[in-house]
């Protein structure tokens, strides 16, 4: 994850170069997911739940910076597993509303560039 939040706290050529590490890094889970619909086989466990909250900060990362992490096409397992993550009764219920996780990051992104001008 520090390549994610290296592109979380970059602009630029920087950020650029830390959206391909971090794309680099979430091939290592799209490969534990193939042929599965979640880690620990047909139905979540201690291991999605251990992970979720990295699709859960790859999404705000990437809607906040207008980049793209978790591309449909290149990480498909990956993709649906979040997406299936996500709509888990007990997981949907825990959290917080999406705004709100949009509006909170947003402002801490907001520091991190501003303070590494």
């Amino acid at each position: 994850m520090p390549a994610v939040m290296a592109m979380f706290s970059s602009k630029g050529e920087e950020q650029q170069k830390a959206v391909l590490q971090a794309r680099e890094s979430l091939k290592t889970l799209e490969s534990g997911l193939e042929g599965k619909p979640f880690f620990g086989g047909e139905t979540i466990n201690f291991a999605d739940v251990a992970t979720g909250w990295i699709g859960c900060w790859a999404r705000i990362v990437e809607e906040i910076t207008s980049t793209s992490l978790i591309d449909a096409e290149k990480m498909p397992s990956l993709d649906a597993w979040f997406k299936r993550f996500l709509d888990v009764p007990v997981i949907k219920e825990c959290m917080p509303p999406w705004d709100k996780l949009i509006e909170l990051n947003s402002r801490y992104h907001k520091m991190l560039v501003t303070s590494s001008k």
